[in-house]
């Protein structure tokens, strides 16, 4: 009983020392590792690709302006390949699962994404709640700007797509998994905000549109803050108005969005949408509160419906779908075999009729 014994305990000291073998090799102290906080993926000028990562450098301080970082560039004929030749670059193990912010370059983006974002998608230390993003020139230039107000290494992107810090209409956001989501599903296409680096700040207010990999359409400023109420539902926005020759805007606050998708035997495929806005005058060159909110409210609600049906005919002309017709159609007439040929040959046809409601709440804190 006794040898059983010692046996049993050389046996648990054996399995003890090889365990304490295993995880010391797996382990890296957060002094050996380099936290990548933004991922730039560019095309390479002599290779397929050119890989930037933005790693945090840790600091004591937290002040605007403060924040510190330094840029690794390599290029190679593969994502994977090409980290892994930066690794002789640095002193520490990259660590990926801080990075929050994923930029493609423009001249990248525009030639397909289909399996160039393989690499992310099977990593299993790529966050799947990653901003996605185009940048303008490239990435590697949105990467280098340092805004004087940022006190985090990249907090400065960050704060932007998650309207932690600024709440802007032209700011639409994309999470990794959602664009991975949208490129793989049949009926609802993806799209990304693009960046615009200039000196020390950036410009988000354009959005790209995809379609099986490939940009097919972007969006200036005029239309993306309707693109953003469109496809994300956005709260809060301002809209324009105008009574006997003089404008006014409004606030809006609340917004509801419901549609449906009707194709009646014998007659053109439609998508019947219907908008409610709640707001508040929040400028104006002449006293509103004494007029007829009605005429406001129809003048208001038009403005709108032209600007909404602006859009949808666009997306529709470019052949993409970010709002998700193709999908809510499939959903709605179970024929798994047919349904998503019969909408793809229905949506050049499809007739937009929106119908919006605006409701003003009052006219300020000013007559």
């Amino acid at each position: 009983m006794l040898k059983l014994s010692n046996r049993v305990l050389r046996l648990a000291a054996v399995l003890l020392a090889g365990c304490m073998l295993l995880s010391g090799c797996g382990f890296r102290d957060i002094d050996k590792r380099f936290f990548v906080i933004e991922i730039g993926i560019d095309k390479g000028d002599q290779k397929a690709y050119k890989i930037s990562l933005k790693l945090a450098i840790p600091s004591p301080k937290m002040e605007p302006g403060d924040s510190r970082w330094q840029i690794i560039t390599a290029e190679g004929d593969s994502i994977a390949e090409t980290v892994r030749r930066m690794k002789s670059m640095v002193d520490k193990e990259f660590d990926f699962g801080h990075a929050k912010v994923i930029v493609l370059g423009k001249t990248f983006a525009e030639k397909g994404l289909a399996h160039s974002l393989d690499w992310m998608s099977r990593r299993r230390d790529i966050q799947a709640v990653s901003f996605m993003a185009i940048g303008v020139p490239d990435a590697l230039t949105v990467l280098r700007v340092k805004p004087p107000s940022e006190r985090l290494p990249g907090n400065a992107l960050i704060l932007s797509f998650t309207r932690e810090g600024t709440e802007s209409p032209y700011i639409v956001t994309t999470y990794w998994f959602d664009y991975y989501r949208r490129m793989r599903a049949e009926g609802k296409d993806p799209f990304l905000p693009v960046i615009t680096a200039e000196r020390d700040t950036f410009d988000i207010d354009k959005v790209a549109v995809f379609a099986k990999g490939n940009k097919k359409l972007e969006l200036e400023s005029t239309d993306t803050d309707v693109f953003n109420q469109l496809v994300r539902h956005l709260q809060r926005f301002v809209i324009r108005g105008e009574l006997k020759g003089n404008p006014f805007i409004v606030n809006v606050d609340s917004m509801k969005l419901k549609y449906r998708i009707l194709t009646p035997a014998g007659g053109d495929p439609s998508v019947e949408m219907n908008i409610k806005i709640m707001g508040e005058v929040e400028e104006s060159s002449i006293s509103l509160f004494d007029q007829d909110w009605r005429s406001l409210e129809r003048s208001l609600a038009e403005n709108q419906r032209q600007r909404y049906t602006e859009v949808l005919k666009k997306l529709q002309e470019a052949k993409v779908d970010p709002v998700g017709f193709g999908l809510r159609y499939r959903a709605t007439r179970h024929r798994p075999k047919t349904e998503w040929e019969e909408w793809q040959r229905l949506y050049p046809q499809v007739q937009f009729h929106v119908r919006v409601t605006v409701e003003l709440k009052g006219t300020g804190i000013v007559k």
